[in-house]
């Protein structure tokens, strides 16, 4: 993990991003998707899968060496509202393979935000997960009116796209 992009901060997540605040806003998305649960879970943590499914505009910059791992980094850069440029860097908090990985912001956004992506097999479908703890710099007010409608269409927009993907037979 180590590495310049690992160890500086952004100016809107903060010092300490890796530490829970007290006061965490939760989120979760469930999609049911009519494919194979280990094929969902490759195209989860496969780069290809990962840029089909995230909006445009989103550029990798470094994708995980050894592949999705404990302690790999992962850097992004996007233009939040197409002018304000964000790097965002996150690494491989915890990866349980076919089954589960979650990923730790170290600098973006947000003064914390841990993303587990969960898939668990139902028949020949999968429901798929996507469970996000987050907090804002600006307080749990702005995180519930503001962030959490913003991330509600994002998420579900990533998980209609993931359909698009995985059902259309991409």
């Amino acid at each position: 993990m180590a590495g310049r992009e690992t160890e500086e901060r952004g100016f809107l997540s903060g010092p300490r991003t890796t530490e829970r605040p007290r006061s965490t806003s939760t989120a979760v998305y469930t999609a049911l998707f009519d494919a194979p649960s280990d094929r969902v879970f490759s195209f989860c943590t496969s780069r290809s899968g990962f840029e089909e499914s995230m909006p445009s505009g989103v550029e990798v910059l470094r994708w995980p060496g050894r592949g999705f791992a404990q302690g790999e980094v992962m850097v992004l850069r996007w233009r939040l509202a197409g002018v304000l440029p964000v790097r965002w860097v996150g690494v491989i908090e915890s990866f349980e393979d076919g089954v589960r990985f979650t990923d730790l912001q170290l600098r973006g956004l947000f003064r914390y935000f841990r993303h587990t992506h969960s898939v668990e097999p139902k028949g020949a479908a999968t429901a798929y997960t996507d469970r996000v703890e987050f907090a804002s710099r600006l307080g749990p007010a702005v995180d519930r009116t503001v962030l959490r409608p913003v991330m509600d269409r994002m998420f579900l927009a990533r998980l209609a796209r993931m359909r698009e993907l995985l059902e259309g037979g991409a």
